[in-house]
Parts: structure tokens; sequence; C-alpha cells
């Protein structure tokens, strides 16, 4: 009668699969950091005026002012002939956003290997292999068939005792083709042949 395994071993083992991927993620030192960076980035705008000043002169202002315009303008208008402070910090923000959200692609693409890089070579190959094509043809299907083969330990399905049986008939061969020359480098009565 064949053993069922017990679903409280299934369970534990989910449970480190699961843990395994939590550590993987960013740690929360990197989220905290990402928020303060983008609040710092949003007070900043908000602060500056148009001029880069934090407050323009009022003659400025109002000789350049159109006259049916509000008398309260918000900061991130900029009086002509001035840089946009808005439009640069939107361009490093979006640099930064497109590089962000690459590192995040290319991380989450090689999940699966950085699952079984301790594996089997074969459980590796397949789920690099599957990774790979998902990368190359944007077929979605191959990288969550790499997830889940990932999560599933595949057994070795080498025979561990056949290889070794033949590793020790390689080694105990090798001994004897080394005893052989060995002994035929030297003539019966013990002595070296003259080599010459």
């Amino acid at each position: 009668m064949q053993d069922v395994p017990s679903t409280n071993t299934d369970l534990s083992l989910a449970r480190g699969r699961l843990s395994n991927l939590v550590w993987r993620l960013p740690s929360l030192r990197v989220w905290v950091i990402a928020g303060l960076v983008a609040g710092l980035s949003v007070v900043v705008t908000l602060l500056l005026k148009g001029d880069g000043s934090s407050a323009p002169a009022p003659e400025v202002v109002s000789a350049t002012r159109h006259p049916g315009a509000v008398s309260h303008l918000p900061p991130f208008i900029t009086p002509p002939g001035s840089t946009d402070i808005l439009l640069a910090i939107m361009a490093v923000v979006l640099v930064g956003a497109v590089f962000a959200i690459g590192v995040f692609f290319f991380w989450l693409h090689s999940l699966p290997e950085r699952m079984v890089h301790k594996s089997t070579k074969v459980h590796f190959d397949i789920v690099a292999v599957l990774a790979l094509l998902s990368l190359f043809t944007h077929v979605h299907l191959f990288w969550v068939a790499a997830l889940l083969l990932a999560l599933v330990k595949i057994p070795d399905f080498s025979m561990p005792y056949l290889s070794q049986t033949l590793n020790r008939i390689t080694v105990s061969l090798e001994r004897i083709a080394d005893a052989q020359t060995t002994t035929s480098g030297t003539d019966r009565s013990g002595n070296s042949e003259p080599s010459g």
C-alpha cells in the first residue's frame, strides 16, 4: 500500500515557499526611502516658484502678468522666460520611474530562476528556458509555467546507486591500468629496464 503524504507536510512546504518568496521582496527600508524621496520631490515642487526662488519680487510678477489673470496663481505657473522647475522635476521623475519599472520587471521576471537556484540542474534549466521564452516571445503563459515549476520540487530521476557503481568500476579499472603500466616498466627481477 502506498503512503499518502500528510497535509501537514504539504502545508509546511507551502509556508516555506511563501516565506522564501516574501524574503525576496525588497525590504521595508527600500519602500520607506522611495516614499520619502517622492514626498520630498512633491514638497519641493510645490514650494518653488517658476523662476527658482521661493518668493519672486512683486514688481516682476506684476509687470509680466496679463491684466486678465487672477492675482493668486498656483506656484507651478512660471513667468515668461524663466525655467519651468516642475517640468525639470517631472522629467527626472519620469526617467527614474522608467528605470524603476524596468528593474522591477526584470527582477520579477527572474523570480522563478532565483527560486530554483539551489535545486537540481535539470530543474533549473527547464525553469530558465521557460523564463527566457516568456521574455523573448511575450507569451506570459511560459512565465506562469516557470513559476509553477519553480514552486514544485521535481524528484531526482537520476539513479544514484547505478552512478555510484559505475564510479567504483571506473576507479577500479584505473587502478588496474596503473598497476599494469608500472609492472610493464620493470623486468621480472625488479630492476628497471634501461631507457634509451
